[in-house]
Formats: C-alpha cells, structure tokens, sequence
C-alpha cells in the first residue's frame, strides 16, 4: 500500500513541476539576528512548500552543484541521490527516472569516500521509502549555503528499487535533527557540522511559516516565498513579545508510534507536552508513556496534533460529521470530518502547553479547520490509541509562531510571530 501512495504522490509532484508550481527556490538575501540571535552572517533558506514538505536548494561539490533539497527537522544529514544504483555507478538509469535530479558525484573534485571512518547503512523500515531500503555510503564534500562553505559528511544514497515512473522535485534531504553526545558526524546535521567548523556564526536555525491565508497575504516576510529557514540566528523582527525556550526530551517511543525505523532513530525535537485541553476542558495524557511533542514541518507535521480520545471529544463539541475525502488535509490514518463552515469560529482552540514553562500554546479553529472547496473539515492528526502519546508539531501548529531550535544547547524556542 505504502508503494502505491508514493506512486501517486510522485506522479502529482510530476505535475506540478511541469506546470512550473514547484520553482527552485534561490537564497538571496541574508539578515543578522540582532542582540539575542546572532550577530550577522545568518541565512534565510527560502522554502517553497510541496506536497511531501518544504524545499530549498543547497550547493554540493566543486563545482558547485545545486541540490534542491527537502528540509527535514526530523533527518540525520545530508542526503543525496546520486548516480549509484545497486552499488553500481554506471547504473544510474535503472533506478531513477531519466530528467531525474542528482548529485553526481564523480563531476565533483571534492568528493572523497568516507567509508573507511563511517560503513554504509540500511535502514528498512524507514520513513521516505517505508519498507524499501534506504541505503546510504558515507562521503564528504564542500557544501554551500549562502555565505557559509565547508566540508561535510554527507550520506550518498545507493539506490536499490526502481523509482523510474517519476522524478522527485529534489535531489536531497538537509537535516536538521538536533544531535546528541556522542554522535558522531554520520548522523551529525549539516547545520550543525557546519556551525562547529565556524561557517556558521550561531547555533539556531529558525522557521517562519507564511500559509496562505496569513496575515502577509502578499508573503512579503517570506520574501514572496512560502517559508523561510533561517540558518546561523533569527530575526528578532519576527518575535512578539519574547522567546519561551524549552529542554529537549529523550522519547524512545517516538520509534513505535510515529517514526519507525530499523535500526531505530531517537534524534528528534522532543518537548515533554504537560497539558492538552479543548478549550478550558483538559484532555488526558498517556501516564505510562508520558507525552511526547514532536517538532516535525514536513507532510507527517500537517494538522492538528490530538490524541483519539481528545479527537473523539471535539468531534462532538463541533457537531461534525464524517466524510471520505479524495484528498484529505493530512495523511494520518483517522478518519475525517466534516463542520458547519459558519459556526467554525465558535470551536474552541486547541492548547499545549510543554515541562518548562506555564504557557499554553493555541491552534486556533481558523488554522486546524481546513476549506475544501465549499466544504469545511476537521484537520487533525492523531497516533496510538486513547490518550495522547505522542503528535507531531509542524505546518499547522507553527502557524502564526515562531520556532527556533539551538543545536548548541537543544532547546526549542517558540514565540509568537510578529507580522
């Protein structure tokens, strides 16, 4: 089945490039991140939104070649097609769509084989090919990011299953999982290689997300752009009021209910969520468990996070209906539901709050009800069973926020997004 959608959402992702909707977004400008972020040289990545997540382009090698990549709060590194396919070089036609994008690595006087340090790795499961492996040798090369340069270890995929049908809108997967101690560059972040080597000048990487029916409806704070990732600092301009910084927590059972991988992954943007409620009314947390709020923008992040029991309670509180969607707002496995368009802004919001601070974080029913056309539905995202363990917080949750992460001290910051 997993086969089947990834088929499909390739083929629409073919679509759209011909028809010019996924451009290659070019960074261009740069902006300090003043008193508190950074004291110049950071990077706005511009994002452009796709149906698997954010895209931006990053260059690798000498030459430099651009790799549109897809960035990932929740990978290890630097991926990267490349010409290998069943070990082979040579084969690249045998695994890849023809007009497919790649770094070819053998135009790159740069590249060097890291296997020596780092042997190649399978992961199967996974979450980008599910149950066909990801397979990966280790390399280094330059890679460039607006002002910073630098070697990295990057992950060179050996592809070994056939994706002719259609080409992916990327080339590669920038990373940004935040790293722990001990790991060593395998699964180290470019970022955060990067900011170690002195390419970047601060530790924090940033998002801003400007949705279509935000408050820019110009997206003039994205630089006409559907997101940026800011690399190196943030942008005080962009907070209100002041930044809540939160501890990362280690969640193993991340790798049962949401990301699960063999051999298993554990390096995410982790908040220990302490309360949920519909409104007023407290939800339940799993106790056994505990809670898990995990900081994901791409396609896993869209809707609103809740447990079952808790989607159970607003479904009722919002007199909703259910409906079968051809192309629902999320790709969780709940069902969906539809509402009374006119009565939405009377739903309650939805609040979180994390360990570390007595802030209760809103979605708000204009972000996690999704227009459809003339239909209104339900965008909500549960995982597990009964009460919450865990939920993914990206798109939907980071609207009209702002989500910074500090790879030196692994902390989340989150502040409201000053338009």
């Amino acid at each position: 089945m997993h086969a089947k959608i990834m088929k499909s959402l390739i083929l629409l992702l073919h679509l759209l490039v011909s028809d010019g909707i996924l451009s290659n977004a070019s960074p261009i400008s740069t902006k300090g991140g003043g008193d508190s972020g950074g004291s110049g040289g950071s990077f706005d990545l511009l994002l452009t939104w796709s149906p698997f997540g954010f895209l931006g382009n990053v260059s690798i090698g000498t030459p430099p070649q651009t790799v549109t990549s897809f960035v990932d709060w929740t990978w290890i590194g630097q991926y990267a097609f490349t010409t290998t396919c069943h070990g082979n070089p040579e084969r690249t036609l045998d695994c890849f769509a023809k007009d497919q994008a790649i770094f070819n690595q053998s135009q790159s006087h740069t590249f060097r084989n890291e296997s020596a340090s780092y042997p190649s790795r399978t992961w199967n499961p996974n979450h980008f090919f599910f149950y066909q492996d990801l397979s990966v040798d280790y390399a280094s090369d330059i890679e460039t990011i607006g002002p910073s340069s630098t070697r990295l270890t990057i992950q060179a995929a050996d592809q070994h299953f056939n994706l002719t049908d259609a080409p992916y809108p990327f080339a590669g997967v920038y990373g940004l999982s935040p790293v722990f101690k001990g790991d060593n560059a395998s699964i180290q972040s470019p970022f955060y290689q990067a900011w170690l080597a002195g390419a970047w000048p601060e530790p924090f990487v940033a998002f801003h997300y400007c949705y279509n029916g935000s408050a820019d409806t110009s997206k003039s704070t994205c630089q006409g752009h559907d997101g940026l990732q800011t690399l190196g600092g943030y942008n005080d301009s962009l907070v209100r009021g002041a930044l809540s910084w939160y501890d990362i927590d280690f969640f193993p059972e991340v790798n049962v209910v949401d990301f699960v991988y063999e051999p298993a992954l554990y390096n995410y943007w982790t908040l220990n969520l302490t309360k949920l409620s519909l409104g007023d009314k407290p939800q339940a947390l799993n106790e056994s468990t505990g809670a898990g709020a995990i900081f994901d923008h791409a396609s896993y992040g869209r809707g609103a996070p809740l447990s079952v029991n808790a989607y159970a309670e607003l479904i009722a509180a919002t007199a909703a209906t259910p409906i079968t969607l051809d192309s629902p707002p999320n790709n969780g496995n709940q069902s969906f539901y539809r509402v009374d368009c006119a009565t939405a802004a009377t739903f309650p919001p939805i609040r979180y709050q994390f360990q570390g601070h007595e802030r209760l974080w809103e979605i708000t029913p204009s972000n996690y009800v999704e227009k459809l056309g003339d239909l209104c539905i339900l965008n909500v995202r549960t995982l597990g069973d009964g009460d919450f363990i865990a939920g993914n917080f990206g798109e939907t949750f980071a609207k009209d926020k702002y989500v910074v992460f500090d790879f030196e001290k692994n902390k989340v910051g989150l502040a409201d997004l000053s338009w």
